[in-house]
């Protein structure tokens, strides 16, 4: 496939983000890809954050800072805008590799009935320090009828017809609006390809790190709303809450060994 024939729209959505989307910024405007549109969208910060994308406003196709009602307004936003063939949703404090468009765009022109692509993401904890990679799972569709597999959000490219034909983020979604929208989808019928390959650096410490029990209880209550049967939803919801309490106070007490070895070994979607 040649250079550019598919454009892609890149949407970036940030709040007082001053620290970090500088970096989320020259990742996407220096790909090695070059027909990407780029559109960010601010929520009214108030930090600097609208004096750094104005610094970089001859690179980004749109952007405005105004108030939203959330993430799923704020990404509903972008995609109002978008008008490539392909869309890449890149958070403010995420960074893509240098080639990560390109190695999209090429993954779904070999695979013209995939809707998607998604691939592996390398997280950092704040200080900037490598942690462990996170690979995507290509077998997700055993799973998502009843918990989000591993399809690192900011890693997927979804093909613009793929939003248009099946709507949007679903706004009563605070945290887990990309797993509603993923499990749609997918009970709609549209499937994803797996890239093995690390497409994003993310930062630990986002909004679904510290609200996991409210993520996690959205996540039963979209899988519930697509069919899954009730009381193991919530059987889920409660054993999954109880993992990530354990896993936080060993990691607290310094007890990292025994949380690395379970993601390694039984997980096997981590690699440290």
């Amino acid at each position: 496939m040649m250079e550019g024939h598919l454009k892609v729209s890149i949407i970036t959505i940030s709040y007082n983000s001053a620290p970090v989307i500088e970096q989320a910024i020259l990742s996407v405007i220096g790909q090695t890809y070059s027909s990407i549109e780029y559109i960010v969208i601010d929520g009214g910060s108030t930090d600097g954050t609208v004096d750094i994308i104005n610094k970089y406003a001859d690179k980004i196709a749109f952007w405005v800072s105004e108030p939203d009602t959330g993430i799923s307004n704020a990404w509903n936003k972008g995609l109002s805008r978008c008008t490539g063939d392909i869309v890449g949703i890149l958070n403010a404090d995420d960074t893509y590799t240098p080639d990560a468009v390109n190695l999209a765009v090429q993954e779904l022109a070999k695979n013209p009935a995939a809707g998607f692509v998604f691939g592996d993401i390398l997280m950092y904890d704040m200080q900037g320090v490598p942690c462990f990679r996170q690979e995507g799972d290509p077998g997700y569709e055993s799973t998502i009828a009843f918990d989000m597999p591993s399809i690192p959000h900011p890693t997927v490219f979804m093909r613009r017809a793929v939003y248009q034909e099946n709507g949007g983020f679903d706004e009563m979604y605070r945290t887990a609006m990309d797993y509603e929208f993923l499990l749609r989808i997918t009970v709609n019928g549209v499937k994803g390809t797996y890239l093995p390959t690390v497409l994003v650096n993310m930062r630990l410490g986002g909004e679904s790190d510290f609200n996991y029990a409210h993520g996690y209880r959205e996540v039963m209550t979209a899988s519930e709303k697509y069919g899954y049967n009730k009381p193991m939803a919530m059987t889920r919801f409660y054993c999954k809450c109880l993992k990530t309490i354990v896993r936080k106070n060993l990691q607290r007490i310094g007890l990292d060994f025994p949380v690395r070895v379970y993601r390694t070994y039984v997980g096997r979607r981590y690699k440290y």
